[in-house]
């Protein structure tokens, strides 16, 4: 029987294999068609409008389609009704992007009804969830104006998985809600786990051990509550970089981790070692 580990602070724990399992995946955000690149992973995570799924699928690929739960974009379909809603609490210059208050049942409404039906009109297997970082990070700025929105992310997952019952789920982040998400979800996704790349400069730098120790702690909880659970990594490294790209893989894989390496652009294809 194929068999899944995990390393938990130490502890290995192994699985049968299961629709979850992958041994390699992806994350590609481009228009371009790379169809021949991607069916040689076992998971792609992608945009809307972005890669067509199909022939992937076909290929026996596990498709993810991006949504954002915690920010709408500017140039996105759903800005206008999040502002006319008085959803929109904070300006994202980084990505011309709005955080929205998911408190708000309105918000709920539009995702569940309007914003994830429209992500998987193309076809896809699952959903990967975004930028829930940035509504938590305002009842972290402002605990009493935003009281509530950690409770509020978690109720979001759960009323998601309980609407959506047979999509696959993975969880970006969001470490401060992860211990109440995790039986949830299917996959988590680590970013940052050994490399980071400054948007800007496009200046690679290390993670830091601290950053890394409290990755792994969150992680480590995160598998506590949910052994099936498939950890995800994604480091940025300079694709012309295969020094720092092998040492982000062979870190990710001694974790019991599913690594991947691209720039944070997202709109290219790495298939530098995508399989063990």
């Amino acid at each position: 029987m194929a068999l899944i580990s995990f390393s938990l602070l130490g502890t290995s724990f192994a699985f049968g294999k299961s629709k979850t399992q992958v041994s390699s995946w992806s994350c590609y955000y481009g228009q371009k068609d790379r169809t021949e690149d991607l069916i040689q992973f076992d998971l792609a995570v992608l945009a809307v409008d972005g890669q067509n799924p199909v022939p992937l699928r076909k290929a026996g690929v596990k498709c993810l389609v991006y949504v954002s739960l915690g920010e709408v974009s500017v140039s996105g379909p759903y800005y206008l009704e999040a502002k006319e809603r008085g959803l929109l609490v904070r300006y994202n210059e980084n990505w011309d992007s709005w955080v929205v208050d998911i408190r708000r049942p309105e918000w709920k409404a539009m995702l569940i009804e309007q914003i994830i039906p429209d992500a998987l009109k193309a076809g896809y297997d699952g959903l990967f969830f975004d930028t829930l970082d940035s509504p938590i990070d305002m009842q972290n700025r402002d605990p009493d104006t935003y009281k509530g929105t950690e409770r509020s992310a978690v109720e979001l997952i759960k009323e998601i998985r309980k609407s959506f019952p047979k999509l696959l789920l993975c969880q970006n982040r969001g470490f401060e809600i992860l211990g109440r998400t995790a039986k949830s979800i299917d996959y988590l996704l680590i970013e940052g786990l050994s490399s980071s790349m400054d948007i800007a400069t496009q200046t690679r730098t290390d993670v830091s051990n601290a950053d890394r120790d409290f990755l792994l702690s969150k992680t480590d909880t995160a598998l506590k509550e949910n052994r099936k659970l498939v950890v995800l990594s994604l480091d940025y490294v300079p694709f012309d970089d295969a020094a720092e790209t092998a040492k982000a893989f062979e870190y990710s894989r001694k974790q019991g981790f599913v690594p991947y390496v691209s720039t944070p652009a997202l709109d290219q294809v790495n298939t530098y070692a995508h399989t063990p």
